[in-house]
């Protein structure tokens, strides 16, 4: 299961509460996160996102939380949320992507070893400006203790730009914005399959890419880097194509699989039931059922 949960806040417009329910209602194996939070009080206690979905979720200590964004780091006094916390007395706030299995992590190089999954930035705006234009852009990598496979695990967030998706005439719509999106996901792409290329795709690992890309399967992100260059299969919802964002009137949230001749079947789906999915996130996380052969 791939999921962007907005934050896991009822001020960044989503629910924990029903994020959880969600969750337990498709008892993913491996689930991907994206807008994780957590935050340190003045007391110093920190309030975890991921912690939560884990107990809840029955994956105990089997996750990982990777930051993207923090205040300490980040601290720009544009980003409401960031003046809020420094007012709110909090030590430091950080969003990023998380990753859960039930089986555990194993190191990415020797999956005979306990290991932990890696944060590796793949974007990075010369200067924060407190927006979404400059957020930096992480790629989460872990590998599951699942032999004989040991599969990879990749979670991303692409860029998504002020102003690309709103409709002609909406005063928030600004010129050229969606092809300069859609260049910075291309980059991205790129960064990621030369991330991976020589120690993960030249040798025939099973890797499980998911996450928000915020781009549909036809931008070139994904049609020509992902599954031309990179070899990726992008695993198609069995329905109907909806959106899995208000905005966008196809999935911008993605489960693939490497390599094509290991995907034995699949079954893929957006998910829409139960009712308090629409109300937990402005994004519908996307769910799959895989078959892979083994070596």
């Amino acid at each position: 299961m791939t999921y962007n949960i907005g934050g896991g806040r009822k001020d960044f417009g989503s629910a924990l509460s029903g994020v959880i329910e969600v969750v337990e209602a498709h008892s993913p194996h491996i689930l991907a996160i994206q807008e994780a939070t957590e935050f340190i009080d003045a007391d110093g206690e920190c309030k975890s996102v991921s912690s939560d979905i884990a107990t809840a979720g029955g994956f105990g200590k089997h996750y990982h939380f990777g930051p993207t964004l923090s205040l300490r780091e980040h601290m720009h006094v544009r980003k409401a949320l960031f003046v809020h916390g420094i007012f709110s007395d909090w030590l430091d706030w950080r969003q990023g992507n998380a990753v859960f299995s039930r089986w555990g992590f194993v190191r990415l190089g020797d999956p005979s070893k306990t290991g932990v999954p890696r944060n590796v930035p793949i974007h990075r705006a010369p200067l924060y400006e407190g927006n979404r234009d400059t957020d930096p852009r992480y790629a989460l990598l872990a590998r599951i203790n699942r032999a004989p496979v040991f599969p990879f695990v990749v979670g991303v967030h692409w860029t998504t730009l002020v102003g690309e998706r709103e409709r002609a005439g909406d005063p928030r719509s600004l010129p050229g914005r969606a092809e300069e999106a859609q260049i910075l996901r291309f980059r991205q792409a790129r960064r990621l399959l030369d991330l991976l290329r020589t120690h993960v795709l030249k040798t025939g690992k099973v890797v499980f890419l998911l996450g928000d890309f915020n781009a549909v399967d036809s931008e070139p992100c994904i049609s020509l880097v992902l599954e031309r260059e990179g070899g990726f299969v992008h695993l198609k919802p069995s329905e109907a194509q909806n959106g899995t964002h208000p905005k966008a009137a196809e999935p911008i949230d993605h489960i693939f699989v490497y390599p094509a001749d290991r995907l034995v079947g699949y079954q893929c789906s957006v998910v829409h039931s139960p009712p308090i999915v629409k109300q937990a996130s402005d994004h519908l996380p996307v769910v799959a059922d895989i078959v892979i052969s083994c070596p």
